[in-house]
């Protein structure tokens, strides 16, 4: 009988101590799944992204929202770097972004100008068992007025 009532109460305990981990769980995913949802929403019709393209939440940070929004956006294509560069200078000056520099070698990095903001963008070669590419997107406010280094002599 006590082996009986010892198997039950550590069943409880145990199913309890999973009960926790399962809602803790829940609730991360939840969380990541906002914040995903919140760079999608930040990103839809602004800045088209390869169809494949799965952003990283944990490696991203968005500050502000709406149209004036800034911030790193980490995520992953199955695109080759060389495909995903052709991508972003073929797609974005559809969408009102000016290319005003691009470095392609092993790290790709392409710079882009709009309205209000600039957006550089960093690609390159994935791991062996990752994705193809890694792309990481910084947005922030273009700076507007700003005397350029030559202009003081």
């Amino acid at each position: 009988m006590k082996k009986n009532l010892i198997k039950a109460l550590l069943s409880i305990i145990f199913l309890s101590l999973i009960a926790c981990a399962t809602t803790d769980n829940l609730g991360d995913l939840n969380k990541r799944f906002d914040e995903i949802k919140k760079i999608e929403t930040l990103l839809f019709n602004q800045m088209p992204l390869p169809k494949d393209a799965r952003i990283s939440p944990d490696k991203s940070l968005i500050l502000g929202d709406g149209d004036n929004w800034a911030g790193r956006i980490e995520l992953s294509s199955s695109m080759e770097p060389l495909e995903a560069s052709a991508f972003f200078t073929t797609e974005y000056p559809k969408h009102g972004w000016q290319l005003i520099s691009s470095t392609k070698s092993k790290l790709t990095i392409l710079v882009f100008t709009g309205s209000t903001r600039t957006l550089t963008l960093e690609i390159t070669e994935g791991g062996p068992l990752a994705a193809k590419s890694m792309i990481v997107m910084t947005v922030a406010p273009k700076v507007q007025n700003q005397a350029s280094p030559d202009s003081k002599k």
